[in-house]
């Protein structure tokens, strides 16, 4: 794994409370306030995985490219949640493996 990679992954476990209350929010004014306090972290986080290089790459910056475009437009919250969700699931598992992050 990259240092890279570890920043991105890091800039989103600084925002993961954050995540968790947008997957609760049920109101887009609500939704905006939560986003506009975690856009440029995530932001940045996909762009370290991206220049970087680690485990579930493609698949986190897939998900998490799909986020900031959901972020910005705020149209459906419902697929928005669940795409968090999804990226919630992934750095679940790199909190889970700590020892072979360190080793990849």
């Amino acid at each position: 794994m990259t240092k890279e990679f570890e920043i991105g992954i890091s800039l989103l476990k600084k925002v993961h409370k954050e995540l968790e209350s947008l997957m609760q929010v049920q109101d887009r004014l609500n939704a905006r306030i939560i986003v506009n306090s975690i856009i440029n972290p995530i932001t940045a986080s996909a762009y370290q995985i991206r220049v970087g290089d680690g485990p579930h790459k493609e698949e986190l910056l897939e998900h998490l490219l799909k986020l900031v475009k959901e972020m910005r437009d705020l149209s459906d919250i419902k697929t928005m949640q669940e795409t968090i969700g999804k990226v919630l699931e992934l750095l679940k598992e790199f909190e889970e493996t700590p020892a072979e992050k360190k080793e990849g």
